[in-house]
């Protein structure tokens, strides 16, 4: 995640002091704002991992007769949506007819982001019981990460809308406030990842099989 959004902000500092005239041109493939590049594979296979590390923790808490299963099911869902949607961007498609039916602009101009708060919104309300039956310390930390990965991917997004509105796409503002959504999102989702890969492990899970088997094997034996 270092190393990739290393190469982007790599690639803004040739093009804003070099420009795009040498044979390199823009080095669109580690643009951290285009389709169609390394950090949107990167970010897509993230999510991708997310899910598949979700779906595992769902499946072992089925078999274990754990609540926790349907937590894990629809997050393992929205991870896979959320990898398809980086690779394919979807989410690009809607932009256009919601601008023209609403007029947003200023800080909604990349409209996307009025259904993804519903979205976001109406999946914390229905995830909210479930998620306040983790371990106090797992909550906090998915708490923290989601709101890291949010606040890149639509509250930097808004700042890059009304950069983008207002005229100033072309300038280092711009590519400055894409360097920090990609940033925050990166980070948000490299520590999730690392919150779910604990639970894999015997000394750090709180949750799933390694913590049932070390519960129980702390449990005291009666007479």
């Amino acid at each position: 995640s270092l190393a990739v959004l290393a190469a982007g902000l790599a690639r803004e500092a040739f093009v804003i002091n070099v420009g795009v005239g040498t044979i390199l041109q823009d080095l669109r493939q580690f643009n951290l704002d285009a389709e169609n590049s390394v950090p949107a594979w990167w970010g897509s296979s993230m999510m991708l991992i997310a899910s598949l590390l979700l779906y595992t923790l769902g499946a072992n808490a089925w078999r274990a007769g754990d609540i926790l299963w349907r937590l894990w099911l629809v997050l393992a869902i929205v991870f896979m949506a959320l990898s398809i949607d980086e690779a394919a961007s979807f989410h690009e498609g809607v932009i256009a007819p919601l601008r023209s039916a609403f007029g947003f602009g200023g800080f909604l101009f990349y409209a996307w982001i009025v259904p993804a708060f519903i979205c976001v919104a109406g999946l914390g309300l229905v995830l909210l019981p479930l998620l306040k039956r983790l371990p106090t310390s797992l909550f906090w930390k998915f708490a923290a990460y989601g709101a890291i990965f949010v606040a890149g991917a639509m509250g930097m997004e808004m700042i890059g809308g009304w950069l983008d509105y207002q005229g100033y796409r072309a300038t280092a503002f711009y590519a400055l406030s894409i360097c920090i959504e990609e940033g925050f999102e990166l980070l948000g989702i490299s520590l999730f990842i690392a919150a779910l890969l604990d639970q894999f492990d015997p000394a750090r899970a709180v949750v799933g099989d390694h913590a049932r088997r070390q519960m129980m094997r702390h449990t005291p034996v009666p007479r």
